[in-house]
């Protein structure tokens, strides 16, 4: 095979796993288009960088970042900054308050805090955490409107 073949076949195959990267978080994009819109049209009242666990199921799931929380009244989004990740790899994950729940998990390096929307409303549950400041976050969220299962991370 020649190198210029061979550069075309890594080229394809970098394409079919960018694309399929992007249909398979579709569903997810459409359901959060209007609410991601809806937020950004108001102002942040709360910003703050964390760790992030995506799927919240698999313990071993390694950590992706650098995300941040940003509160928008009673929204909120996790995303990354870096606007090109956000599109390939759908690294950025819109709430309504009152439609999650959070609940502190406890973890080996340090603790979480996990994020569920309501069953069947296509949000991804998702961990976030930040050593010495996982209570700060926690009421941020349940003064947004999250509601709380379980007792709170220690002050």
């Amino acid at each position: 095979m020649t190198v210029a073949a061979s550069f075309a076949v890594a080229i394809v195959v970098i394409a079919l796993v960018a694309g399929y990267a992007m249909l398979s978080q579709l569903p997810r994009w459409r359901w959060e288009e209007p609410l991601r819109k809806e937020m950004r049209a108001r102002p942040v009242t709360f910003q703050a960088s964390v760790a992030v666990k995506v799927g919240a199921v698999d313990p071993m799931e390694s950590q992706r970042g650098p995300f941040y929380v940003s509160v928008h009244g009673d929204a909120f989004e996790v995303a990354t900054l870096f606007p090109p990740f956000r599109f390939l790899d759908g690294q950025d994950y819109c709430y309504r308050a009152q439609e999650t729940t959070v609940e502190m998990v406890h973890g080996v390096l340090h603790d979480w805090i996990e994020i569920r929307g309501q069953p069947g409303s296509g949000a991804v549950p998702i961990r976030i955490g930040r050593r010495m400041m996982n209570r700060q976050l926690w009421d941020v969220l349940v003064s947004a409107g999250a509601h709380p299962i379980g007792p709170p991370p220690p002050l």
